[in-house]
């Protein structure tokens, strides 16, 4: 699908945002994207069948993808929960199913808190729950900007494009456009949020139809056993690892249409 672009001004500033959108008469499904990630990790949407009757949206993040980096702004997590529901609110898509990944699953979870009344339910695809998940993000925290750039970033990049994995493969080649100012914006207070202890308590706590989606290789993750005790349901992706989207799409696709299908009726 062919992107287009919207224009907002946020404290005082002009953030332009590049996003792809089909619009029917159902229920909005919107994709957020990881750090460093694009809306690319979700075009497959668009083509998959059992999604036809849904509206979907996927959009870059400032500094990720076709969304370029405010030069006047440095930004964080908070401020992503506050750009994503201007995007919203300019592209008037409401009574959304969210599906965020890593970055954006902790986003789509205080977007969730803050614009309750909008969310109908939220699919959380390896979102940031606990310290454990800042695996690229912690090592960026602890570097001052010129470390970061000179060799930090370098490293993931060429780590990631030789990965065995194919979903790193992926990652690698969204971290070619990415702005290394905003990655580096981006990450301390991401792991600040996964450092308090407390996102899985207010993940459990959110009054929404939920599923947690992670990769059979990451089934290792500390908190999944607090998660079914606390009786969130779980959704493992055969043969995936942190991007099982490009890992495995079909199987991926199919879990968010079950939770389509089985969870918008108690909303």
């Amino acid at each position: 699908m062919q992107p287009e672009k919207v224009q907002l001004t946020y404290k005082g500033s002009k953030v332009q945002i590049a996003y792809s959108l089909r619009r029917t008469q159902g229920v909005a499904v919107v994709f957020l994207h990881g750090l460093g990630c694009s809306k690319r990790d979700f075009q497959a949407a668009f083509e998959y069948p059992a999604l036809t009757e849904y509206t979907l949206l996927t959009f870059d993040l400032p500094g990720c993808g076709d969304s370029p980096y405010p030069e006047t702004l440095a930004l964080d997590i908070d401020d992503l929960v506050e750009i994503t529901h201007l995007v919203l609110s300019a592209l008037q898509v409401k009574e959304i199913i969210l599906v965020g990944h890593s970055m954006g699953g902790l986003v789509a979870l205080l977007y969730t808190e803050r614009f309750r009344n909008n969310v109908r339910g939220f699919i959380n695809v390896e979102g940031n729950l606990s310290a454990e998940d800042c695996f690229f993000s912690r090592r960026v925290a602890q570097s001052d900007f010129s470390g970061f750039t000179r060799t930090v970033f370098t490293e993931l990049k060429d780590r990631m494009k030789h990965a065995e994995n194919s979903g790193f493969r992926e990652y690698a080649a969204d971290l070619e456009k990415a702005d290394k100012k905003a990655y580096y914006d981006y990450s301390p207070s991401l792991v600040e949020y996964s450092d308090t202890g407390e996102l899985l308590d207010r993940y459990c706590a959110l009054d929404v139809p939920k599923l947690f989606i992670y990769g059979a290789e990451n089934r290792s993750l500390s908190y999944l056993p607090r998660l079914t005790e606390r009786g969130c349901a779980l959704g493992e992706i055969p043969a995936s690892n942190h991007f099982p989207f490009h890992d495995n799409p079909t199987a991926f696709y199919h879990a968010i249409v079950s939770f389509l299908n089985a969870g918008l009726d108690t909303v």
